[in-house]
């Protein structure tokens, strides 16, 4: 391991100097584009004087959703969330920026139905906005029946209660890992789509929006935090593969985009039905997460593979080399956003949906994996156990 004393300090004392890149620095250069400028007063009239639930309120995406929602001037905003600390960050910040008398919150967990219930019974929100989620490939692969549970089950019943308590409009944050999901946590988001799609279609009382977009750059378990502690530690750094890639956008403009998608009138604009499409959000090109890598490593003044090695580990249990945000026989439709687009998914009718999930669920419940699994790929039938390990192969092979 290099000695780099100048960036991090004598490891018996302090460092001498800070480090270039802080946990709170801006990581945009990371892009191979600019950020987008988004314009936000539809989001503004779309939420201002109004109720809003976030679920996950305390996450990376959540977050940021609850401060931007807090500047549009809700009537009252409530934020949900079941780790203890993350809703303390998120409320200390209300406070700090003086939205406090609008906010409430509750420590509660979305797979307990009478809570949530009473949240909503309580709070009676006109938005819902679902960011609530499991969303870690690897450890979903490792404990597939918590992750079933928070990914479909609390999922299912945050959209079930939104609709008894007559929500307006349920928006759903998604994944592009819900497309040929090789993973079980892109299958579960998945499967949580078609529960969006099949609610959309099956009532007119409740608007289901679902956004789907890639990573997120400084997202707690993205690669840039990773990298940013690896660096400063004086490497390696580690990348799985030197192909891969990855759809990056940053917090702020993920979360705009997500608002303006949710803001989107179906009264000016006649495509935005009830008919379960879904949003794609326009990340530009795939990044490979080597140039990442390696622009971070320069951005301290360092050399890659010189200062910093890089070291390659292979690819891990239900990783892709390549993310997809729609399928080839998708018909993207341009919605008059700029970055916004709508893609048409195949979907199941609710009827014949509800009893399949509510097998998943009974299996996660009852901590039965290898039922889970079976159940899932009756949901999902491109999501196949085991397909991970030839996710090389099986890409360039386009299936």
């Amino acid at each position: 391991m290099p000695v780099l004393p100048k960036l991090f300090g004598d490891r018996r004392g302090p460092a001498r100097s800070p480090a270039p890149l802080g946990d709170n620095d801006d990581l945009s250069f990371l892009l191979s584009r600019e950020p987008r400028k988004i314009d936000q007063r539809a989001a503004k009239r779309f939420c201002a004087g109004r109720r809003v639930l976030v679920t996950g309120a305390g996450g990376t995406i959540g977050s940021e959703l609850s401060r931007q929602i807090a500047a549009f001037g809700p009537s009252q905003l409530t934020l949900v969330d079941n780790a203890e600390y993350a809703l303390y960050r998120i409320l200390l910040e209300m406070a700090e920026i003086g939205v406090d008398d609008v906010v409430t919150s509750s420590l509660t967990d979305v797979c307990r139905r009478e809570h949530l219930r009473r949240v909503f019974e309580r709070t009676r929100p006109d938005i819902v906005v679902h960011a609530a989620a499991y969303k870690h490939v690897p450890l979903l692969e490792a404990n597939r029946c918590a992750g079933a549970l928070t990914n479909c089950y609390g999922t299912k019943l945050v959209f079930d209660t939104a609709i008894e308590f007559g929500a307006e409009t349920v928006v759903f944050v998604s994944s592009d890992k819900a497309v040929n999901p090789t993973s079980f946590m892109g299958a579960t988001k998945r499967i949580a789509e078609l529960y969006a799609q099949a609610q959309d279609v099956a009532q007119t009382e409740t608007r289901f929006v679902t956004v789907r977009f890639g990573n997120v750059l400084a997202s707690s378990g993205s690669v840039a935090p990773l990298f940013r502690r690896q660096i400063q530690s004086g490497g390696p750094v580690t990348v799985t593969d030197p192909d891969i890639k990855r759809y990056f956008m940053t917090t702020r403009e993920a979360v705009q985009l997500v608002l303006q998608a949710a803001s989107l009138d179906n009264v000016e604009n006649p495509i935005l039905t009830h008919d379960g499409r879904i949003f794609v959000l326009d990340m530009g090109d795939p990044v490979k997460i080597l140039d990442l890598a390696k622009r971070m490593i320069e951005a301290y003044g360092l050399k890659p593979g010189e200062d910093i090695e890089i070291k390659f580990t292979g690819l891990r249990p239900g990783e892709k080399l390549f993310e997809e945000v729609f399928l080839d026989t998708d018909k993207l439709v341009k919605t008059g956003a700029d970055g916004v687009l709508l893609a048409s998914p195949a979907m199941i009718d609710l009827p014949l949906l509800a009893p399949r999930l509510d097998d998943v669920i009974e299996y996660a419940q009852s901590a039965d994996q290898n039922a889970l699994d079976e159940a899932v790929h009756h949901l999902v039938p491109e999501f196949r156990v085991g397909k991970s390990k030839d996710s090389r192969a099986s890409h360039r092979s386009g299936q």
